[in-house]
């Protein structure tokens, strides 16, 4: 299923991009779908019902230096989990192949793959905020050489990020998200649009490394913001995201897709010795594993702060490099007054459905009632099938009927946030999986993986003749800074950055002072009298014998 590119999208990328630089974004995501819950059950209760959608967008550049066939450069996989209380973007993958540089962008230009990641988690940020309910952008930053690109790690033109250099450089991704994040827009109709406003917090868990530590990653930018825009180091925002803060510890931790926090509390949950649950139709949703007067707590870890401390000592925080847990948590006004004490605020759905269940139970209706005689009432026959219900289903109808709707009490899915390309999950995977077969080891297989990994997604979405890639080209306008270098000798200020100290060249000053000292040499020739090496210096007189 295919549909039109975003037009806000397309103009956000192309106000942020270099100038006169051409781009190539393929966006391909997938319809809401049921999935797991994220969080487990509290004690007697059922998992939260929960519905996933999955984004991938590539970037590819066409240079001339490779015979104008397009290169893919970044790769970006979010997942989009929506409840009736919460909106969820986690960065699940991203990865880069190095061929960036076939561009020749000029020293001193901001880095397309970061404005591209900052662009596009705006966009879903500002297109998925929900009036009264949170939205939290989540993902876990681990310095490896490839996630997407294999072989790209041979590329020498490939820059991997140390584990530092990668924690920092996500705190710094998401600095632009926050502040796109605190105005929205809704629109309950097509004619009429509503702006509001979100308080944006971001938090920072690195474990193993204190606050002082943990604050060098933030950016810059982080000391100067407004408040609607608050940095918190070792601190995370698990408690107030789940349906109550005083749910246990293990029904505020979500599970995420190849998430260490995931694997840790499967091995905490053995400490639960309750019978497990009857098996149910779905297998994947997690039945609370309490019953009773069990309260569903683990035995050894028995809060959030105990948690993180042993976070620090599994294998995977633990083995030489740093990893980190970011979150960049967006509270709508509307939440905030509703929810002063950090529990969000209870959907008209949430509180029917506590309503009827506090209400007495019904009291039975009698057997005449239940049971009819079918003796005294007679049934009508169905009317007779017309001639348009009789007519034999096409595919056309089955896929307007498996399409889901736009909104519903647990999910939004807006039009301007899908894929130029929309596939059902099994294909999507199918897309995912094939880009991890392929080989970015160098530039001429680069570009054949490109291609065949285009085509074979045009192909499924039925669009391998017209494409289904997005042209952008670059509208902002490179700004000459100050660190250029100057004349020479010419005395150039250079401003290294605001706040701090100035640098004047020196090579005219040096210059000055060996011309002066080669005069004085001359000056005093081969005699004995006193030599002058330069001026300000000690004077130093031959020996005599």
């Amino acid at each position: 299923m295919a549909h039109a590119p975003s037009p806000s999208l397309k103009s956000k990328f192309a106000a942020s991009l270099p100038q006169h630089h051409r781009f190539t974004i393929h966006h391909l995501s997938t319809p809401p779908t049921s999935c797991p819950a994220l969080h487990s059950a509290p004690p007697g209760q059922k998992p939260e019902k929960t519905y996933c959608e999955s984004h991938f967008l590539t970037v590819s550049i066409a240079p001339e230096n490779a015979g104008g066939q397009q290169v893919q450069i970044l790769a970006l996989e979010t997942l989009i989990y929506t409840t009736s209380n919460l909106t969820t973007v986690f960065v699940a993958k991203a990865d880069s192949t190095g061929y960036l540089y076939l561009l020749n962008l000029p020293r001193g230009t901001p880095s397309p793959l970061k404005t591209i990641s900052s662009v596009f988690l705006s966009h879903l940020v500002a297109t998925r905020q929900r009036k009264d309910r949170r939205l939290v952008v989540s993902l876990f930053a681990r310095a490896q050489d490839q996630y997407l690109f294999p072989g790209s790690v041979e590329n020498p033109t490939k820059h991997v990020l140390d584990d530092r250099g990668l924690v920092r450089w996500w705190c710094r991704v998401l600095g632009p998200v926050l502040q796109a994040g605190t105005t929205w827009t809704s629109s309950s109709s097509s004619s009429h649009k509503k702006k509001h406003t979100s308080a944006a917090e971001a938090y920072l868990r690195v474990p193993g490394c204190d606050v002082h530590e943990t604050r060098s990653f933030f950016p810059p930018s982080s000391t100067t913001t407004t408040l609607t825009a608050k940095w918190h180091p070792s601190r995370d925002p698990l408690r107030h995201l789940g349906r109550s803060p005083t749910f246990p510890e293990r029904c505020l931790i979500p599970r995420f897709p190849d998430d260490p926090k995931a694997r840790f509390v499967d091995e905490l949950d053995e400490e639960l010795t309750d019978p497990p649950p009857p098996p149910s139709s779905d297998s994947r949703v997690r039945e609370s594993p309490s019953k009773g007067n069990r309260p569903g707590r683990w035995r050894s870890v028995r809060s959030l702060e105990e948690f993180w401390e042993l976070m620090a000592f599994r294998q995977e925080c633990s083995s030489g490099r740093l990893v980190g847990f970011l979150w960049a948590v967006f509270t709508p006004e509307e939440e905030s007054l509703l929810s002063s004490h950090g529990e969000p605020p209870k959907s008209p759905t949430r509180i029917a459905v506590e309503k009827k269940n506090s209400q007495d139970p019904v009291p039975a209706l009698p057997p005449s009632i239940q049971q009819p005689s079918t003796s005294t009432t007679t049934t009508t026959p169905p009317p007779p099938l017309s001639e348009s219900s009789s007519q034999k289903t096409t595919p056309q109808r089955m896929e307007r009927r498996r399409r889901p709707g736009e909104k519903t009490a647990h999910y939004f899915w807006p039009p301007s946030t899908r894929g130029t390309v929309v596939l059902p999950q099994k294909h999507y995977d199918r897309a995912t999986k094939l880009l991890l077969h392929l080989d970015y080891a160098t530039l001429e297989v680069a570009a054949a993986s490109t291609k065949r990994w285009v085509e074979d997604v045009g192909m499924c979405a039925e669009r391998q003749e017209e494409g289904w890639g997005v042209d952008v080209v670059g509208e902002m306008k490179e700004e000459n800074g100050g660190g250029g270098e100057g004349k020479e000798g010419g005395g150039v200020v250079h401003v290294l950055g605001m706040g701090m100290v100035r640098k004047k060249e020196k090579k005219k000053r040096l210059d000055e002072e060996e011309v002066e000292g080669e005069k004085a040499m001359d000056e005093a020739g081969g005699g004995m009298g006193v030599q002058m090496l330069s001026t300000g210096l000690v004077r130093k007189k031959p020996k005599i014998k």
